[in-house]
């Protein structure tokens, strides 16, 4: 039996899931595994880490669960229980080189050697080298190389396949090249996962930068836990999608609705990003992606309203709220598009317009004046943060906002 036969009689969908750390919420999952025990499919696993440490993730400290080593083996070992897996996430895109000092080493034997013991099953990973070590070291731990380590093409799912990857997160922007997938899903000798609400513009080579800046945001340092950035690449992606509707349908999301496309040729793990999250919206994401099927915004369910966060003007006023609506019922169709003539996204749009005709026809705002006027403050503020040189004292005082932020992160009610 091939491997691609041996992935249709396992489980039809694998999901993996943020944890929001909190008592309930291995209860409020196992009960939603068990409404869709029938068709197989599952969330199998969930993910997260300690919000900051000299090895963090790739998430800044303010926006995730503050929680300490004893509340994290015993909701490690409540998921257990319930047979649904745990990944620990050390996902950073750089370490400061520490891992390659003999305290950077220390540290991270015993934090390897602590995941081990609470029972936690995989670890997803960027840094080749870090990957290495954990399977020469830990064999007993699974690797899962992160979608930040940017595997998008034959060589690379070779590259980590040889050091010791069980599982590969597949940079998102390959989800929507189905040639490729249809290629590389039955041969690889690790389990290929996509992403399936990733909410970055589509090819946008800002994002190792961003991903950068959100790792050391959880760097634990003498002054806090984590260094604080300004928000200049999100105010560029979203400003870029304000001015350009079609960048919407072009960022590499799938519907529930859409993943029997990726299923039909053996992909069966799916990834839901999210962390910082609470338990309501995590689990409701989870529900709808097991089921296939979502009624709304679109963009409500992908979690991308972050547009919302740039609403203050120089002036100190604040622009209303800004409703762009994308609704799923009218989306039938627009991925087969790919799946069925699997045009060459990497060498641009011209000549396509695929994905503006659908943005055209069905992304819909509340009031376009008010559209413009985002649009102009977003302006605006990047300029600000472009122009401006912080005072020492802007400085320190956004590093005491950082470190009260993250130290408000307690959600285990």
């Amino acid at each position: 039996m091939t491997k691609e036969n041996n992935k249709q009689t396992s489980f039809p969908r694998l999901l993996t899931l943020p944890t929001s750390f909190t008592n309930n919420f291995i209860t409020e999952l196992t009960a939603l595994n068990s409404q869709f025990a029938e068709k197989g499919s599952k969330v199998f696993e969930l993910y997260g880490s300690f919000q900051h440490g000299a090895f963090h993730s790739a998430r800044p400290a303010k926006y995730l669960p503050l929680i300490n080593r004893t509340e994290f083996q015993k909701h490690v070992r409540l998921a257990l229980d319930q047979d649904i897996r745990f990944n620990y996430l050390l996902n950073a895109p750089s370490y400061s080189n520490f891992e390659y000092t003999h305290k950077g080493r220390q540290e991270l034997e015993e934090l390897l050697h602590y995941l081990c013991d609470s029972g936690v099953a995989s670890v997803t990973v960027t840094a080749p080298y870090i990957v290495d070590i954990i399977k020469s070291r830990f064999p007993e731990l699974e690797v899962v190389v992160s979608t930040i380590g940017y595997v998008g093409a034959r060589r690379g799912i070779s590259q980590f396949e040889e050091i010791g990857a069980s599982r590969i997160v597949l940079d998102v922007e390959v989800n929507r090249d189905f040639q490729f997938l249809r290629h590389v899903t039955p041969i690889s000798k690790a389990e290929l996962e996509i992403v399936v609400n990733p909410v970055c513009l589509y090819q946008c080579h800002f994002k190792f930068n961003h991903y950068c800046t959100a790792g050391f945001g959880g760097h634990l340092h003498k002054g806090g836990f984590g260094h604080p950035y300004n928000q200049y690449y999100l105010n560029w992606c979203y400003l870029e999608k304000l001015k350009t509707p079609g960048e919407f349908m072009r960022s590499p999301w799938v519907r529930p609705e859409d993943l029997h496309l990726y299923e039909n040729f053996g992909l069966h793990h799916f990834k839901i990003a999210g962390r910082g999250l609470g338990s309501d919206e995590l689990l409701n994401r989870a529900k709808y992606y097991l089921k296939g099927e979502f009624k709304g915004n679109l963009l409500a369910l992908l979690g991308w309203p972050h547009w919302l966060q740039f609403r203050k003007k120089n002036d100190g006023t604040k622009l209303k709220p800004l409703e762009i609506n994308l609704e799923n019922d009218k989306l039938t169709g627009f991925l087969d598009f790919f799946h069925d003539t699997n045009p060459n996204c990497r060498l641009g749009c011209e000549g396509c317009g695929h994905c503006d005709k659908w943005a055209a026809k069905h992304l819909k705002t509340n009031d376009p004046e008010l559209l413009k006027g985002y649009i102009s403050t977003m302006q605006d503020n990047i300029q600000k943060l472009v122009l401006d040189i912080p005072t020492e004292e802007e400085t320190q005082l956004q590093q005491k906002h950082w470190n009260d932020a993250a130290a408000s992160q307690r959600h285990l009610s």
